[in-house]
């Protein structure tokens, strides 16, 4: 048994309409846009408590809204997931400080699963976590 929680709302957006993305969505919900130590995510502040939304810049990739996933197990939650049908689609993140897995879910819908309690993660992203998580598996 392990841990999960679904914590955050990724909006993935191409580089030239980054800006204007993260000024509607920030102004639609109320929030304030805060650049990350990573540049190509930008935290909506106080947009959907006790969630995350994030605004990501994909790049030349189409946009898109993805879920990130957080689990204190992260290779469990993989697991539990592709029991159920989902299919990792890339590890290489595995070894990043952030480390997450994406995956894509049996309709082909991309999500991330990410370690819950990576020390690089604020205290209070883990405290909650902690609070709010379902025991799954």
């Amino acid at each position: 048994m392990h841990r999960s929680l679904l914590t955050t709302f990724v909006i993935d957006v191409p580089s030239d309409v980054i800006d204007e993305t993260v000024a509607f969505w920030s102004g639609a919900l109320d929030a304030t846009p805060l650049t990350t130590k990573m540049a190509n995510y930008h935290m909506l502040q106080d947009a959907a408590p006790p969630n995350r939304i994030v605004v990501q810049d994909a790049g030349t990739g189409a946009a898109r809204i993805h879920f990130d996933i957080h689990a204190d197990d992260l290779e469990a939650e993989v697991a539990r997931l592709e029991a159920l049908g989902a299919t990792v689609v890339d590890r290489q993140w595995v070894d990043h400080p952030g480390s997450w897995i994406v995956m894509r879910d049996p309709t082909g819908m991309e999500f991330c699963v990410v370690w819950a309690m990576n020390p690089i993660r604020p205290q209070a992203v883990r405290d909650d976590f902690e609070r709010r998580a379902k025991w799954v598996g």
